[in-house]
């Protein structure tokens, strides 16, 4: 038999059996290389087949059929195949059979040859070389491989985007959860920590307008409120002359002081006091009579000074206490400077003496200061008395008559002098006025000045503009998300003002969770001179809530972790 190979025919020449048989071992047998793939080692099964094939004598002498080849066979030989080649290692020294023989045999060795145009293959036939080498993997991986195109069997298939498959769902729907969780949190967190805050802003109290009285074209005059500092009056000092007696009475007062209801130490009379009551009167003095033989008590004496402006009265007090005029003079000077009212000078405890002056103004105080002494308050608010010696003594205030008014005291000497103290109710708040009026042409005239200067203030107290109007911005409410809300005054704080005077206002906040418009969120306190008010505070507008995105930007905020910005 003749197999055809590409490598060159191997040359066995003329052997033995037992020669071919030692040639054609494991050791000798040698593979050709195929032309389209790499040397193959053969396996013991191969080593195997070419050791039967070529080991055992033919039975017969008919070629034995021969199988198809397996894939990876390299060639195929005619020959007998020897059963016992593989046996054993042992049998490399055969002794060899029957059959064995010294002599030479006609070469059965197999003359391979490779296939080529003129001789084709028999091995492998049912390979088609062509589509092995183009299915083949070309030596260069970057070469391309020119295919025929084919169904794309993926076309119609539905692919899953790269988001959707696991590795990514499961941290995506985490992180997905999370923020969810926490922008939820946020959202709906409670104010606690961030609450919107409100601080008091600087604002000016409205004063009242100058006092503007109509003065009086002879003498002069003033005019005060009580608990206002200010007062309104012209400049000049004049005489004063019983006026004389209210600084007398409240030194007599203070030395020997007297409470409401009690009449005091009594004073005897005699004749001489009826004869020097004689003389006061020939010399033009005021006075009164009095009861020889008797006795005046203190509370009395002092009715019929302001009363009746008795100078021995008056007179006669002063002597028991100090003497005589001249240490009177100076008690009166310390008294009225331990009082600071100054303005006053006093020479004589009656009066009658040009040398008593005073301004309106220091009259204006002395006569404040006066009608804080209830006893003194009493007496000179009374129309009339009766006191022994001398009857029925009338005041000789001809402003009594008019409501409201109190006392307190006249004078005359050079002119009309009158100082008077009425008590008037503007709105709901009751107030004390004092009128200082000097040097009239008579009596009716320093009434009607009087009266003018009364009803002047009343009107202008009357028409006080608010100190604190309503809308007055008091307030500033804040928040850390920028929200800023003014607050402001409800209604107008009105107190009464008058001649420049100011009230002086503090304001108290109390927000909790107010946030609406108009929500009232504290007080205004309003302290004038005279009165005072309060009055309710509220927001102009909403506070308007956090944004969700300045919720969600500032969570260590929210949860008071840390200060709001």
């Amino acid at each position: 038999m003749q197999v055809t190979s590409d490598d060159a025919t191997p040359d066995t020449g003329t052997l033995t059996r037992r020669e071919l048989r030692t040639r054609t071992g494991p050791t000798a047998m040698r593979t050709p290389v195929l032309p389209f793939g790499n040397t193959a080692k053969p396996t013991d099964a191969s080593k195997q087949t070419d050791t039967d094939a070529v080991g055992e004598p033919a039975e017969s002498d008919e070629t034995p059929e021969l199988s198809e080849p397996d894939a990876d066979e390299l060639l195929i030989f005619d020959g007998v195949a020897d059963d016992n080649n593989d046996d054993d290692d042992d049998h490399a020294d055969d002794v060899g059979d029957a059959t064995d023989s010294d002599s030479a045999l006609e070469s059965t060795a197999v003359e391979a040859t490779w296939a080529d145009a003129e001789r084709p293959a028999t091995a492998f036939t049912w390979i088609d070389a062509d589509e092995v080498e183009e299915n083949t993997r070309p030596a260069e991986l970057d070469a391309t491989i020119a295919r025929e195109a084919g169904p794309d069997l993926l076309a119609e298939a539905q692919l899953r985007p790269a988001l959707l498959r696991p590795r990514w769902l499961v941290p995506l729907g985490t992180v997905t959860t999370l923020a969810i969780a926490y922008s939820v949190t946020m959202l709906l967190w409670p104010l606690h920590a961030v609450a919107p805050t409100v601080e008091a802003v600087d604002f000016e109290t409205v004063p009242a307008v100058a006092s503007a009285p109509v003065w009086p074209t002879a003498g002069s005059a003033g005019v005060s409120v009580e608990g206002i500092s200010s007062v309104a009056s012209t400049p000049n000092a004049a005489s004063i002359a019983s006026l004389t007696k209210v600084v007398t009475s409240l030194m007599v007062l203070d030395r020997m002081p007297l409470q409401p209801g009690e009449q005091g130490p009594e004073f005897h009379f005699t004749q001489r006091d009826s004869a020097d009551y004689w003389s006061y009167r020939r010399a033009n003095q005021s006075s009164l009579d009095v009861p020889v033989g008797g006795v005046l008590t203190e509370y009395q004496m002092l009715q019929g000074t302001l009363l009746g402006s008795a100078n021995n009265y008056i007179d006669r007090l002063a002597r028991e206490i100090w003497g005589s005029d001249t240490q009177f003079a100076e008690a009166a000077t310390e008294w009225l400077a331990d009082r600071g009212l100054s303005g006053i000078t006093v020479v004589t405890p009656a009066g009658f003496d040009e040398g008593n002056v005073a301004t309106p103004e220091a009259l204006l105080r002395l006569g404040e200061l006066a009608m804080q002494n209830p006893v003194f308050a009493e007496i000179v608010g009374t129309a009339s008395a009766e006191i022994p010696g001398a009857g029925t003594v009338t005041n000789s205030n001809g402003m009594l008559a008019d409501e409201g008014v109190i006392g307190i005291k006249t004078g005359t000497l050079v002119g009309w002098c009158l100082l008077t103290a009425k008590d008037v109710t503007i709105g709901d708040t009751s107030v004390r006025l004092t009128t200082a009026v000097l040097n009239q042409g008579s009596n009716d005239e320093r009434l009607a000045v009087t009266r003018s200067l009364f009803a002047e203030v009343e009107a202008s107290l009357a028409a006080t503009a608010p100190a604190v109007p309503a809308g007055t911005v008091v307030g500033e409410v804040s928040s850390p998300w920028g929200a800023l809300v003014d607050v402001v005054v409800d209604e107008d704080a009105s107190v009464l003002l008058w001649n420049g005077a100011a009230a002086d206002a503090n304001v108290t906040f109390d927000l909790e969770d107010q946030r609406d418009e108009g929500a009232e969120i504290g007080s205004l306190d309003v302290k004038g001179p005279v009165d005072a008010t309060s009055v309710g505070v509220s927001l102009a507008e909403e506070i308007a809530s956090p944004s969700p995105w300045w919720r969600l930007t500032h969570p260590i905020e929210l949860l008071g972790f840390a200060p709001a910005d």
